[in-house]
């Protein structure tokens, strides 16, 4: 780095020189929003729901803006606008009107070229603009006014628009290989899959744990399960549900829950969503020494993240409960919470604590498994 030693007054303007270069070329091409405050903000809208605005800038990447606190926007290209009593997505800009409304216009197109005539004995030209009588041309496209609360998403999600459908996927592994004085080797590895459309999600997970010491296998487990909703409005859904499970050391050969109820995504923000549910499902256990069972239980799941903006991080807990109708002093549960940060590329670093409880264990076993993890995980 040889311009260290030149002197600085050359290394400041250099400096300032491709930090102007940046402001220019970054206002060029760039969303801007203002605030009722008067502050204004140039970066790129990635989203506008009825309560945030998603707002990316280079100084301070993602932000989050309540749109109450949001005077007027403007784009300079066209983004997805979905309109209040609209059923479509439309490629709109999206300038400043009157106080209070915007102007929703079509992005000029490149004009549609049709070949020129070639006369005798010329060669082919280049391609001439097709007329088209009565018809504006793309750059003359009116735009419409409409007041900007009439404009209720921008970029919306296929569950907020209703087209299409979106997935969200993460992949799990920590693990240990000790040799020395301690030997033995530990392996847990997850994975989850959430596809959500507007009126329907379904979630696949699966998960696998296996530890050895230097002279026996100590634990091994592998749960697979899914759910399906279907959204009765915006927060209310009834749902399928369904799990198989191994484990050895709880003399779990098979066990299997099917079931379904009703459930509620009680908050569903930017940072924070809460779901619940609550409904009847069938248990059969198959045993390697015990006897074989099958019985109703009242079932339960919760289902919560929650982002620290601060820190980039996002905390989680999930739950799935069954309480035995036939003998209710009999109750398992499944948890798994803990914390996940992302630092490139997708990946992330997760320090989570699985709980498996049951009330009444098998002989050989005991009432609570738990599993204290560090890992890493990749999500798209």
């Amino acid at each position: 780095m040889h311009f260290l030693h030149r002197p600085g007054t050359v290394v400041r303007a250099r400096l300032a020189a491709g930090a102007l270069a940046c402001l220019l070329t970054g206002a060029a091409h760039a969303d801007t929003i203002t605030l009722h405050n008067g502050d204004r903000l140039t970066g790129r809208i990635l989203h506008m729901s009825p309560s945030t605005l998603t707002f990316e800038t280079t100084w301070a990447g993602e932000l989050k803006i309540p749109r109450y606190e949001v005077k007027t926007i403007e784009t300079d290209k066209a983004v997805g606008v979905l309109r209040e009593r609209s059923g479509r997505t439309e490629q709109l800009m999206v300038t400043p009107a009157a106080p209070g409304q915007v102007t929703l216009t079509p992005e000029p197109a490149a004009p549609e070229e049709v070949p020129a005539p070639i006369q005798q004995g010329e060669a082919p030209t280049s391609s001439v603009q097709a007329p088209q009588p009565g018809v504006a041309s793309p750059s003359q496209q009116p735009g419409v006014t409409v007041p900007f609360a009439r404009v209720r998403y921008i970029n919306p999600k296929p569950e907020e628009s209703g087209e299409g459908v979106s997935y969200e996927g993460r992949v799990s592994l920590s693990g240990a290989v000790m040799r020395g004085n301690t030997v033995g080797d530990n392996l847990y590895a997850e994975s989850d899959l959430t596809a959500r459309a507007k009126d329907w999600r379904y979630q696949l997970g699966a998960k696998l744990r296996h530890e050895r010491d230097s002279a026996r296998t100590t634990a091994s487990n592998a749960l697979v399960s899914g759910n399906f909703d279907r959204f009765l409005d915006e927060r209310k859904f009834r749902y399928l549900r369904g799990s198989l499970e191994r484990d050895r050391f709880r003399d779990i050969a098979l066990r299997g829950a099917l079931g379904g109820g009703y459930g509620v995504q009680w908050i569903q923000t930017a940072r924070t969503r809460l779901a619940l549910r609550g409904g009847l499902d069938i248990i059969d256990v198959r045993r390697y020494a015990g006897a074989d069972e099958t019985w109703p239980a009242l079932g339960w799941g919760i289902n919560f993240t929650h982002r620290l903006d601060r820190l980039s991080a996002e905390l989680f807990h999930d739950q799935q409960g069954f309480w035995n109708l036939e003998d209710p002093s009999e109750a398992t549960v499944r948890s798994r919470t803990g914390v996940r940060v992302p630092f490139a590329f997708g990946l992330t670093a997760s320090l989570q604590l699985n709980v498996d409880w049951e009330s009444e264990p098998t002989a050989a076993s005991r009432t609570t498994d738990s599993s204290l993890l560090l890992g890493l995980s990749y999500a798209w």
